[in-house]
């Protein structure tokens, strides 16, 4: 079945069997046939997270612990929550949250986020850099970036992909 939807050309595949079982199966079987698709899997059970990581996925995740954390955020922030659900959702300018990946060869690998002028050139605001597995919160225009460093923005559609076709990745 996997061969047949195009595993061997596929970017990304996601695995959301009934069965933590099954989700191993087909990640380990995916993971053969092309080793470079990045794998997103539905965990039945959240201890069973870490065997679809050591079997091949890239990230896993358990609906029913999404779900209790977003009833906890709607006790203690429902304004938070308002906000997403509106301005992210139902605004006449959708707004949503971009990742824009840092890759070798392009311009922006050893720039600064100053000379860059993310913001100036497109309309979105960067919220965050992902660098070296930390998360740097409002970062300042002197910061650097590297290959792997990822870029968190927000903005409309179009803002975004104004950003995402700019020298950051190809």
């Amino acid at each position: 079945m996997l061969r047949h939807a195009g595993i061997d050309r596929a970017r990304g595949l996601v695995v959301t069997a009934d069965s933590d079982a099954t989700n191993l199966y087909v990640i380990l079987s995916a993971r053969l046939l092309n080793p470079k698709v990045y794998i997103v899997s539905r965990a039945v059970d959240e201890a069973t997270i870490p065997k679809l990581l050591r079997a091949g996925a890239n990230r896993a995740i358990s609906p029913y612990s999404i779900g209790g954390k977003r009833l906890a955020h709607l006790l203690q922030s429902p304004g938070v929550i308002d906000f997403f659900e509106t301005a992210l959702t139902r605004g006449r300018e959708k707004l949503s949250i971009g990742d824009i990946q840092v890759v070798a060869g392009r311009q922006a690998a050893g720039q600064t986020l100053g000379a860059l002028q993310v913001h100036a050139q497109t309309g979105a605001w960067l919220l965050a850099v992902l660098k070296e597995g930390n998360v740097v919160l409002h970062p300042k225009d002197d910061l650097a970036l590297g290959v792997g460093d990822h870029v968190l923005a927000l903005g409309t559609g179009e803002q975004l992909e104004r950003s995402c076709s700019r020298p950051l990745r190809q």
